[in-house]
């Protein structure tokens, strides 16, 4: 019976219980590109990048891997040529896809010229030099470079890792294995006394060979797979955490992070400071300008506010035109002057900003304060701002109000 070499092309004679052997590999590894292209697919429309070039390798392994289980039953050109291309284009997108989920550029010219050249010299040593060494050292030097490659996107993008780690340190032992498995193979070949004619003979080393080269791909797969739901789970996070229009935190995020730094004051006596913010003269830009151009004024506003805090305040959209900022470190008098520096910087915006103002309201944490109850004092701070003729500051500080107006 004659198979077909499943990475170079080679024919080989062997019993029918190994060819079923080796079929049953291939099919297996088929399977599992698929189950992955399933799951991938279901990904597509949720915005991580690479996930369509993983798809695109899920599909080619699917390919590459019926070909080579049939690969006694086709013409020597789909067994030999195509089988290889295919595959190895599988790879070069499944290196895309990575180099895309870690935010690199990724060179898709060139790696299909090198998938081209990939084909054309298995055609060359197949039809005019017949050669199984010369097969055997192109694929498997390229299949080592390809995990080599992704190794090497994973580790130069390590200070970007969010925990869990573990998907990236999987992927990364993957790649070691992948691409010692193939240098092996290689060496092997050429220094070995009696080198294998094929992968395909009945030795547990050459199957060990053949599955692992077999399940290369969907491993890999699998482990873009992990990344992407990681990813899908961040933005979800982030989509449920910040204001779509304006990028500040949501309301929702506003509770947490204040019920936090509630705790925190509680267990360590730091002082805690909120600003409530109401935008002046909002309503007429939408009225005269149209609802687009109010959607811009709150772009704007919150670009120009974000300049004047620092990276431990949070900056939350509660609603409409109104915001709130949480201090944490920030006492009353300091409070207060990030107040009326935001309430200068918006009124001296008045080109950017269509005359909006500030009314902000002041409040710092008390003892017995619970963070609704510090929303309370400091929305009663930013009435007093606003029936006080607005754009001003106004302090809620237990039963005494202190107004910055201009």
């Amino acid at each position: 019976m004659r198979t077909i070499h499943p990475f170079s092309g080679v024919d080989h004679l062997c019993p029918p219980s190994l060819m079923l052997s080796t079929q049953q590999v291939f099919l297996i590894a088929s399977l599992l590109c698929f189950v992955t292209f399933l799951v991938l697919f279901s990904f597509r429309e949720n915005g991580v990048k690479g996930i369509r070039q993983i798809i695109l390798a899920s599909v080619l392994g699917m390919a590459g891997n019926i070909l080579y289980a049939y690969g006694r039953e086709l013409s020597p050109f789909f067994a030999y040529e195509v089988a290889n291309g295919v595959y190895a284009a599988a790879s070069a997108a499944v290196l895309v896809g990575y180099r895309r989920l870690f935010g690199r550029l990724a060179n898709t010219r060139t790696l299909a010229a090198v998938v081209a050249g990939l084909t054309a010299a298995v055609g060359y040593f197949h039809y005019v030099q017949d050669s199984f060494l010369a097969r055997t050292v192109i694929a498997s030097l390229y299949q080592a470079g390809v995990a080599g490659a992704i190794g090497y996107t994973l580790l130069r993008s390590r200070a970007e890792w969010r925990r869990p780690y573990y998907p990236k340190l999987f992927i990364l032992a993957m790649c070691s294995m992948i691409a010692a498995g193939h240098i092996y193979r290689v060496l092997r070949q050429v220094f070995a006394d009696n080198p294998p004619a094929s992968l395909l003979e009945p030795s547990g080393w050459n199957v060990l060979i053949l599955a692992a080269g077999a399940f290369a791909l969907p491993v890999l797969a699998f482990g873009a797979l992990l990344i992407a739901h990681r990813r899908i789970l961040l933005l979800a996070e982030h989509a449920a955490n910040h204001d779509f229009l304006t990028g500040a935190l949501s309301r929702r995020a506003f509770f947490d992070i204040g019920n936090r730094e509630i705790a925190r004051v509680v267990r360590t006596g730091r002082p805690m400071s909120l600003l409530l913010i109401d935008m002046d003269n909002f309503k007429p830009v939408n009225d005269m300008l149209g609802h687009a151009a109010g959607d811009r004024v709150l772009q704007d506003f919150v670009h120009e506010v974000q300049q004047e805090l620092r990276s431990i305040d949070s900056l939350c959209r509660m609603g409409g035109d109104e915001f709130a900022v949480l201090m944490p470190e920030t006492n009353p008098s300091g409070a207060a002057a990030v107040a009326d520096r935001l309430r200068i910087r918006i009124e001296q915006s008045h080109a950017l900003l269509s005359g909006v103002t500030l009314s902000i309201g002041v409040a710092t944490q008390q003892p017995e304060d619970t963070l609704n109850s510090l929303v309370t004092r400091a929305d009663a701070a930013l009435y007093t701002a606003k029936q006080g003729g607005r754009n001003r500051v106004s302090m809620k500080q237990e039963l005494v109000t202190h107004a910055c107006s201009t």
